[in-house]
């Protein structure tokens, strides 16, 4: 998908310089985003997007919020280079942004800044999932909380329809596959979110998120690392620490934001590294 394809009808939302902070609080956070070409984790806060570059030895480096915008980011992904993402505006966030509800933004720079593409003001999406279909348009997946059916759009973003009926915590693409994290168990669609079949295979997933290799990580409802390589079976790791709020992957590394903040482990959960995030 090009550039122009999306932004087609839509507005912008406008640019920002980006600060960096000497001490940052990652306490409230939505979203993890790991395996960028440069190794950084994006972070989804309650009071902006951040990016972290994590040495080896866990020791990070914080910019942010990225374009100055404090926006709160309920649902966000990346895909192919766009980032897209959903939720409530902050105290200075500009109004074009949209208000009480973003709907969906979308951004070419990693943040710095975005465009409206649909739903402004009326929509918050807190979860988002993106899939590269064979005709050249990205279909994008929404849990809309005021809905109770899975929010499907088959040209970008620009226009909805309603999918399967669903509750959800979480939503992931992997090529075709569409997962959902239901309390009935891991769902799974391969018609574009409009039937789901529940994975008897699968643990009562609470999270889930995929690396470039298609390694399938989730927490389940007791707070439990599972782990699932392409053909294999899942994998029972150990266990986060109180409350899980996002997880991601980026090869043997799991991060994880819990109530210790944003910590990561490279061994399944037996050991962890809490990041010390300083701009």
């Amino acid at each position: 998908m090009t550039a122009a394809v999306l932004l087609s009808g839509c507005s912008t939302t406008g640019t920002a310089t980006t600060p960096v902070s000497p001490v940052v609080s990652l306490a409230h956070v939505h979203e993890l985003v790991a395996g960028q070409p440069d190794g950084s984790l994006l972070v989804g806060t309650h009071e902006g997007l951040y990016q972290l570059q994590v040495d080896a030895d866990g020791s990070t480096t914080a910019v942010g919020p990225l374009g100055g915008l404090d926006f709160d980011p309920m649902g966000f992904t990346i895909a192919e280079g766009t980032a897209y993402a959903s939720g409530h505006p902050g105290p200075a966030t500009p109004v074009s942004f949209g208000t009480p509800n973003l709907g969906l933004i979308t951004s070419t720079d990693l943040g710095k800044s975005w465009t409206n593409v649909s739903l402004t003001g009326l929509t918050d999406f807190h979860g988002l999932a993106v899939m590269t279909a064979v005709d050249g348009l990205p279909h994008v997946f929404g849990l809309d909380p005021a809905k109770p059916r899975i929010q499907r759009s088959m040209d970008g973003g620009l226009t909805w329809s309603d999918g399967a009926e669903l509750v959800a915590r979480d939503i992931l693409v992997v090529d075709t596959t569409l997962y959902a994290t239901t309390p009935e168990g891991l769902a799974i669609s391969e018609d574009d979110g409009m039937s789901f079949t529940l994975d008897p295979a699968a643990p009562a997933l609470y999270l889930v998120a995929a690396d470039l290799h298609n390694t399938l990580v989730g927490i389940d409802t007791t707070g439990t690392l599972w782990t699932r390589s392409p053909g294999q079976d899942w994998a029972r790791g150990q266990t986060v620490t109180g409350t899980p709020q996002a997880v991601a992957v980026d090869g043997a590394r799991i991060y994880v934001a819990d109530d210790r903040g944003v910590a990561f482990t490279e061994d399944a959960g037996t050991t962890w590294s809490v990041l010390d995030v300083r701009g």
